[in-house]
């Protein structure tokens, strides 16, 4: 609202309240951008929700740091057994990784479109409350002006603008006041809000195409030496025991195959791990 359309508003309202009853005049004058504080009242009441969709956000990533860290620990060591397979470990849950990054991606671009669905609501409270400050502050000036242009015939009726009225406009731009400043800092709030959210998802894409690629490469790298180092070790134990079983391999000839076919089998198998 323009200074000009504020004045003449004010001129307006304060020819209705000479008509009226001063307890009306004062019920008038708290009216006064009732409507523009409710909506900013509402308007601030949704950032709590907004900073709790944030950090929601950012759960994936920390569940993708967690897992990074598990990958670089060491495996865990297993027993030997000469002719019992090597034990799986359970992979990593790269996999649900992936998921919750993907759901999380949907929710940050959800949070930005509530983002600036709210800025657009703030806008809008701010203007109002401008709106209604300036309004306050002309008819604060239109009955001082009265007051005075009325003393001579209507001294009480003066007074009462002067003592009861111009305070209570004083009073109502203090609120109006400072509902505006609060409105001004939700909107600096949210602009803060969308430039972390921007940024969180920007990670959350670069974790979705580039970090998750590298942790399942790390998985299966790990899974890699964890399984030849069981190969490699049970290959050892099978050249030990056939080392004990020399002596007998005379008087037990099927024995001896089955050993001699095994360690083959073992060190082909370590022979292709060193290959590939």
């Amino acid at each position: 609202m323009s200074e000009r359309d504020a004045r003449i508003d004010a001129r307006a309202l304060l020819r209705q309240w000479l008509a009226l009853t001063d307890a009306e005049v004062t019920q008038a004058i708290d009216a006064l951008g009732r409507r523009a504080i409710a909506a900013a009242a509402e308007a601030s009441a949704r950032l709590p929700r907004i900073s709790d969709r944030s950090q929601a956000a950012e759960r994936g990533l920390r569940d993708l740091e967690a897992l990074a860290r598990a990958i670089e620990a060491p495996p865990p060591r297993r027993g030997l057994s000469v002719f019992a397979r090597a034990p799986k470990s359970s992979p990593p849950p790269v996999e649900a990784i992936v998921e919750q990054l993907d759901r999380e991606r949907d929710a940050v671009v959800r949070t930005v479109l509530a983002i600036e669905s709210d800025r657009t609501r703030f806008r809008a409270a701010a203007d109002a409350l401008d709106g209604a400050l300036a309004l306050v502050r002309a008819c604060a000036t239109a009955i001082e002006a009265a007051a005075r242009e009325i003393a001579p015939d209507r001294p009480e009726r003066a007074r009462f603008l002067r003592e009861v009225a111009a305070p209570r406009l004083l009073a109502r731009e203090q609120d109006l006041a400072v509902q505006a400043a609060v409105t001004e800092q939700g909107l600096l709030t949210l602009a803060v809000y969308a430039e972390n959210q921007g940024a969180l998802a920007q990670a959350l894409g670069r974790a979705r195409d580039t970090s998750v690629a590298a942790l399942r490469t790390a998985v299966a790298a790990r899974e890699a030496v964890a399984s030849g180092t069981t190969l490699a070790a049970q290959a050892a134990a099978l050249d030990r025991t056939a080392s004990a079983v020399a002596d007998a391999s005379a008087a037990r000839p099927a024995l001896s195959r089955a050993l001699d076919d095994a360690i083959a089998q073992a060190r082909r198998a370590v022979a292709a791990r060193d290959r590939s």
